[in-house]
């Protein structure tokens, strides 16, 4: 076997290929092993052909290519129930994969007893887990920079600014630095470092810690740290979970020229939603605060009061999800240190970046702030507007700089975001086009084998009102509703063959005029009406949750990387029916929620 199959062969999803879900019993899975079988045999397959085209000229290729594929997908059929009928065969994949099953056999090759494959596997896991430890470096950071706008905004300010300097641009008023490194040196232990340095009005100071944290059982945990710089400090806290609910932490610390501290941290989870705490700070400067967040639906809510020496307050916030991407939030602070209103929202760009902004308004004046998080690292940019708050100022800040942001995103960054992902994936389906039209070969030839009994399937649930799959796509798409009767189930809908040209052809010399014309690349989808339909059992339709689409049988990723969906269009007592939902994501069909509004239903030509 190539590496490229033992690749794929790894990743494949083997309750996918039976069709059932993870939870699956032993008969349920020897019941879509039998029926699967049932259609892929290899021995059925040229029969069957035969019957229909003794006619055809074509009948021993066809025949031939038949076989071969149904032979390719009998085994992947045959080594997935092989593995899923054995409960430790199962419970090695659901734990490890296809390399933990293929590991058990290799040593089981060898002549060793279950317990011992166990122990040696687990050792290599081990061995494993521990270097990819050691290669792994945790690192974040937060860069703040703070910049004046107010002499653009303020006369006065600008007339003082002149004595100084004529540079029209933002002045930079304080940088703010925060670095952390941890490294973990074992499954129980790692060390880590924090730098931390700031400058304002030409003054700057900074502070160096360096920690070990050792986690000494699930429930209990020890962190040491010292601390030099500006301020000089050690610290140590032990925490541990108390009750199933509960959690506490007592953190003993020096300060330099300060003297003894000690912290004491209580959480606790109050109820389904909510979860409170309560920390008291015994010295050298005394404080307490507590506070709670609860959950409800898209929102969530945090309240927390503080009272000490050195400062009391109110302070919290409101987060509402628009959606999968969109964050709003709204903050609040008040109390003897001033007072603080903040609005704003972040947008999640890629997995990996989040975007936000939001407006200001404290005590020290209105600001504008900026916020890029990438991959651990936070980058917050300030822009003082006006330090004189007033209410119009304040109405122009928080409806000005909204719409101004709307309109760049929906005219300058949405544009500019749209082509480079459009780019990204044009350049990814390209280089991934010779496996992708492997993928969709076999998928169709898949179709092909249970296109008979899907066809079958169909019309006798046509004849009786029963569940028929009228069209079904899955991959890359629009996923929003359609609208107009009679559209196709996506738009520029396209059917997908395979070509004449085999992807792996180079028999001829690239360049010469007998040299075979490139494959045209696929459509980012791939039709599985009738392999929906082949599933169907008793006029009903389960996909499973966490169960890979794409190892489905008639199914493929036909872009991988992308965002994929899975779109059914469907009659059932007559009536249409549609439904969309991410891929792996669990679908029951029928159901009422599916059908289509009455303008958009059609009448059945076939019936």
């Amino acid at each position: 076997m190539s590496r490229a199959d033992d690749a794929s062969t790894s990743a494949r999803d083997l309750y996918a290929a039976l069709g059932v879900a993870r939870d699956a019993e032993a008969d349920e899975i020897k019941r879509a092993y039998r029926k699967l079988a049932a259609a892929l045999h290899p021995d059925k397959q040229p029969r069957r052909r035969r019957d229909r085209d003794d006619d055809d000229d074509d009948d021993d290729d066809d025949d031939a290519g038949a076989t071969e594929a149904a032979q390719r997908a009998f085994a992947a059929l045959s080594e997935a129930y092989e593995v899923l009928s054995d409960a430790d065969a199962r419970r090695t994949y659901d734990a490890y994969g296809m390399d933990g099953v293929r590991a058990g056999r290799e040593l089981g090759a060898r002549g060793k007893t279950t317990e011992e494959m166990r122990i040696e596997y687990e050792r290599r896991r081990a061995k494993e887990t521990k270097e990819a430890a050691e290669a792994r470096l945790n690192h974040s950071g937060t860069y703040v920079f703070g910049f004046s706008a107010a002499h653009l905004m303020e006369e006065s300010i600008a007339r003082r600014r002149a004595a100084f300097t004529n540079n029209p641009g933002l002045d930079l008023t304080s940088v703010s630095l925060q670095n952390s490194m941890e490294i973990p040196l074992s499954e129980e232990d790692a060390v880590y470092t924090v730098t931390q340095g700031t400058t304002r009005g030409g003054r700057g100071a900074g502070n160096f810690i360096l920690g070990w944290r050792r986690a000494f059982s699930p429930l209990t945990s020890l962190d040491v740290s010292a601390q030099t710089g500006q301020t000089s400090a050690v610290t140590a806290t032990v925490t541990r979970q108390l009750t199933t609910h509960t959690t506490g932490a007592v953190s003993h610390n020096y300060i330099a020229q300060q003297g003894f501290g000690l912290q004491l941290m209580l959480q606790r989870q109050l109820f389904a939603q909510t979860r409170g705490h309560l920390t008291w700070n015994v010295g050298p400067v005394s404080s307490m605060s507590t506070g709670a967040t609860h959950a409800f639906g898209k929102n969530a809510v945090k309240c927390d009061f503080s009272v000490g020496l050195a400062a009391s307050g109110l302070n919290g916030h409101f987060i509402r999800q628009m959606d999968e991407n969109r964050v709003y939030r709204v903050g609040w602070k008040l109390g003897t240190a001033g007072a603080e209103l903040d609005v704003g929202a972040t947008k999640q760009v890629d997995e990996d970046t989040a975007l936000g902004a939001s407006i200001v308004v404290s005590l020290r004046g209105l600001s504008l702030r900026f916020r890029v998080n990438r991959q651990g690292q936070r980058f917050v940019v300030p822009i003082l507007l006006t330090p004189m708050v007033t209410w119009r100022k304040s109405l122009l800040a928080f409806t000005l700089p909204p719409i101004a942001i709307a309109l760049l995103r929906h005219f300058v960054a949405r544009p500019i975001m749209n082509r480079y992902i459009r780019k990204r994936q044009l350049a990814a389906r390209e280089k991934n086009k010779r496996t992708i039209l492997v993928a969709m070969r076999e998928a169709h030839s898949a179709t092909k084998m249970i296109a008979e009994t899907a066809d079958k399937k169909a019309r006798a649930a046509r004849e009786r009102g029963g569940l028929v799959i009228e069209s079904a796509v899955f991959g890359a798409f629009d996923p929003r509703r359609n609208t107009v009767k009679d559209a196709p189930i996506i738009p520029n809908f396209r059917t997908w063959s395979p070509s004449s040209q085999s992807p792996n052809a180079n028999s001829t010399e690239e360049g010469s005029p007998d040299a075979p014309k490139p494959a045209a690349s696929p459509p980012p989808y791939v039709d599985v009406t009738r392999a929906l339909q082949f599933m169907v059992d008793n006029d009903t339709l389960d996909l499973y949750e966490n169960v890979a689409m794409c190892d489905l049988l008639g199914f493929c990723d036909p872009c991988p990387g992308e965002d994929k969906h899975l779109r059914v269009r469907y009659r059932y007592r007559r009536a249409l029916h549609e439904v969309t939902v991410k891929a792996d994501a669990m679908v029951s069909l029928p159901s009422a929620d599916h059908r289509l509004p009455e303008k958009l239903q059609t009448i059945d030509p076939r019936v």
